[in-house]
């Protein structure tokens, strides 16, 4: 693989994450499009964001 061929295939992604007092507004965007959740506070929270990434992350 050469050096132009790397560049191509590299992606940007923007992660927002608006913390509320019982809840996140997660939003997930690359050039592609982009996902959005609510996350209610609790413990399962961060297991949710990793959900929404991999529903939205290139196959490989």
């Amino acid at each position: 693989m050469d050096h132009d061929e790397a560049q191509e295939e590299k992606s940007m992604w923007y992660v927002g994450d608006e913390w509320a007092e019982d809840h996140q507004e997660v939003e997930l965007a690359d050039d592609q499009g982009f996902g959005k959740e609510r996350i209610a506070e609790g413990l399962g929270r961060v297991t949710k964001v990793h959900a929404l990434v991999a529903e939205h992350a290139p196959a490989e």
